[in-house]
């Protein structure tokens, strides 16, 4: 089953990135199964998913729509089954994200044909903005190094989040005037998030010696989050060759209470 299976997955990952996957897949399902065309699916699945330049490969490798894009009379059937890995993966989840440098582009490519497709790992600055704007209620971001451009592409989902009553917490290193490295670049990303937050953020900062913190973590809800190697910068979200990966489902809240005990701590030491 698993490998008759297998050319749905590039297509389920695409369905993961929609703020509501599963509403998302059904919809595609419904129109396949209403004799809707190929470019009907590919639109719904376009507007609302990150990387759309995939869309139209990954209906083709599923065996959704044929090479000139007419929906395959399985299409049905195979877009039934997508929706119900969809619905498996956000019960608990994982995916891998990557960041890969230029040098390394090659290289996954090869990885991914050898592997039988387009089953390319999430972008980790796609991700991360994905996380953010997934919030309703609550946004963590915590990292060892922020940077002012990292800062403000996720503002506007911050700003959105605290517009609707939501909250915000950074956890980071580095603020106080009196600590030892005292980081411009983290400074300079929390005024960007204080000034989108509008007084809803709770900023927590490790300003003693040595690292104090590590993780890198941006978690939405208690339901959503990226956990990996890159800190929020552009060099982890765009040149440095990181890994990480994108959590659902309940195993989210123990990170979250993690953080939430870090940064109460940190509070307290300040």
């Amino acid at each position: 089953m698993a490998r008759v299976l297998e050319p749905l997955r590039p297509l389920v990952s695409l369905f993961l990135q929609a703020p509501a996957p599963a509403e998302t897949a059904a919809a595609a399902t419904n129109i396949a199964a209403a004799a809707g065309t190929g470019p009907e699916i590919a639109a719904l699945i376009q507007d609302a998913v990150v990387d759309r330049r995939l869309v139209s490969y990954a209906l083709v490798h599923a065996g959704v729509v044929d090479e000139v894009g007419e929906v395959t009379q399985a299409a049905p059937l195979l877009l039934a089954q997508a929706h119900a890995m969809v619905a498996m993966s956000l019960e608990e989840g994982w995916e891998l994200v990557l960041t890969v440098p230029a040098f390394l582009t090659e290289s996954l490519n090869e990885m991914s044909r050898d592997n039988g497709g387009p089953g390319l790992p999430l972008d980790t600055g796609r991700t991360i903005r994905h996380v953010a704007e997934s919030a309703q209620s609550h946004l963590v971001i915590a990292a060892l190094y922020l940077h002012p451009s990292f800062a403000a592409t996720v503002a506007p989902a911050l700003s959105t989040l605290t517009e609707a009553g939501g909250t915000g917490t950074v956890i980071t290193r580095a603020l106080g005037r009196s600590a030892p490295d005292r980081s411009n670049a983290n400074v300079a990303a929390v005024e960007v998030l204080r000034g989108a937050a509008g007084g809803g953020l709770r900023v927590c900062s490790w300003d003693e010696s040595g690292l104090g913190i590590h993780f890198k973590v941006v978690l939405a809800d208690d339901q959503l989050a990226y956990i990996g190697s890159a800190n929020l910068t552009p060099g982890g979200t765009r040149s440095h060759a990181e890994a990480g990966m994108l959590l659902r489902g309940s195993r989210v809240k123990a990170l979250s209470r993690w953080l939430h005990v870090v940064a109460d701590e940190l509070a307290r030491r300040s």
